[in-house]
């Protein structure tokens, strides 16, 4: 869960700071967010290692809507003296079409799903989202859908 609220909010962050740079025209801006496995060690022997592959494509209209979308994978390894303590991976797809000078969420989608093993418990998250004409300003709007869940065995 932590993984989707940190994804939402640099999608978001990233689409807004990107907006700027694309407001002259309708040219599409693609951003990757793929990354090689990389490990990084921790104490007492503890390691740590994460991969992602995915990119963002961001476009402004001469109109001023803004519409983006993500796509991107990730998973994880947490060991300690090279036994895996926990492992897992996410996917997650994000769309949205911002409009009234990015003051409307006129349409967005967001589609996680999560799997994480510890301890030999594995839980699964899911989150299939949408909603329609979201004033940021006053915070209405309309949810079309909303199914999220979280299963460990």
């Amino acid at each position: 869960m932590v993984k989707a609220l940190l994804a939402s909010v640099a999608a978001a962050a990233a689409t807004m700071l990107l907006a700027v740079g694309a407001s002259a025209g309708a040219t599409v801006q693609h951003i990757n967010l793929s990354m090689p496995e990389q490990c990084f060690p921790g104490k007492f022997g503890s390691t740590f290692c994460v991969a992602s592959t995915g990119q963002e494509n961001i476009v402004q209209t001469p109109s001023g809507n803004l519409s983006a979308e993500i796509n991107v994978s990730s998973s994880f390894v947490a060991s300690l003296n090279g036994a895996v303590l926990a492992s897992g991976s996410d996917s997650f797809q994000e769309h949205v079409l911002y409009t009234n000078g990015f003051t409307v969420l006129q349409e967005g989608g967001m589609h996680e799903s999560s799997v994480t093993t510890s301890g030999g418990v594995t839980c699964t998250f899911n989150a299939d989202i949408h909603v329609t004409g979201l004033d940021l300003a006053t915070g209405i709007g309309h949810i079309q859908y909303s199914n999220v869940n979280f299963v460990c065995a």
